[in-house]
């Protein structure tokens, strides 16, 4: 795509007001076409020339982020799951203490072909989180391939996540609804044929994830917001393009509190995010979902050859 086309679609105030939206207080990375000498990577942008952490702060910011790092050629624009207290220096970025909220989030990984799979997937997300109370509080994002179900980091209240990181909050929560659903998950897998669908729990310190409206880093897609109650409507071949898209703009909403039910109990059941240096604490259970996915395997191998 040519970069004229994609200032273009950085212009649109809707798109402007969406992606500012999704990036207040966050960490924002820049994904770009240009290539590292270092690495013969695309150039990923994450700070300022004055080593201050990237960031969108209003909706123009957008447009000027895209014509500031134009000799690099950007394209996608990220940000963190995490909310932070502050980014005025580096240091900021990485600081655990400097957490304010954190976005629970589960990455279906899929191709665009067995977008059926997705779909099932979503489901079976959101009848769980439905299941503990959590109704009003998360959105669906068509990723560019698959799809990204979020959490509102302000559905966790400010007083549980006083009381526990944010982040082993939100990480708990993505662990334990995906092990909760692991053979759900196997059985999709292999109903579809989708060898290439995983749900992974990609909640960590500085992790990105592409922002409503942004334009995917490969394919000439936009990552627009799904309504929920119409998801099956949804075309990733045809309401996603750059120049016409279906966007769900009521993803915003959110009840405070209402995750806090969900959070407890994943905490309690799986434990604190395991990384932390100062901690090194593990979670208490081990995921199920590869040990399911070749029980069923194998059950399914052998039922083929008994058959013949």
């Amino acid at each position: 795509m040519e970069f004229k086309n994609i200032l273009m679609h950085y212009s649109n105030p809707l798109v402007q007001s969406e992606i500012a939206f999704f990036c207040k207080e966050k960490w924002v990375g820049l994904h770009c076409e240009a290539i590292s000498k270092k690495d013969n990577k695309q150039i990923l942008v994450r700070y300022f020339k004055s080593g201050k952490p990237l960031q969108i702060i209003h909706p123009f910011n957008v447009k000027n982020l895209i014509l500031g790092f134009s000799k690099l050629k950007p394209r996608t624009i990220y940000a963190t799951a995490n909310i932070y207290k502050q980014l005025s220096k580096s240091e900021d970025a990485l600081n655990e203490a400097n957490l304010k909220a954190c976005m629970p989030t589960w990455d279906i990984d899929n191709s665009v072909d067995k977008w059926n799979a997705t779909i099932q997937i979503i489901l079976e997300i959101i009848s769980m989180l439905e299941s503990n109370g959590i109704e009003k509080s998360f959105f669906i994002k068509f990723s560019g391939r698959g799809a990204h179900i979020h959490i509102h980091p302000y559905a966790i209240s400010e007083e549980l996540r006083s009381k526990y990181n944010p982040l082993s909050l939100a990480w708990s929560i993505v662990e334990y609804v995906k092990e909760k659903l692991a053979e759900k998950i196997a059985e999709i897998t292999l109903k579809f044929k989708a060898e290439s669908l995983r749900v992974d729990n990609e909640i960590d310190i500085q992790r990105l994830f592409v922002a409503p409206l942004s334009i995917h880093r490969k394919v000439d897609k936009v990552s627009v917001c799904l309504n929920p109650n119409e998801l099956e409507s949804f075309n990733p071949y045809e309401d996603a393009n750059v120049n016409q898209f279906k966007h769900f703009e009521n993803w915003k909403n959110y009840i405070v509190g209402e995750a806090d039910e969900l959070a407890l109990k994943a905490y309690n059941y799986i434990g604190e995010y395991p990384y932390f240096k100062t901690k090194n604490k593990r979670r208490k259970h081990p995921p199920l979902d590869k040990q399911i996915l070749k029980l069923i395997r194998l059950n399914v191998e052998k039922q083929d050859f008994l058959k013949d």
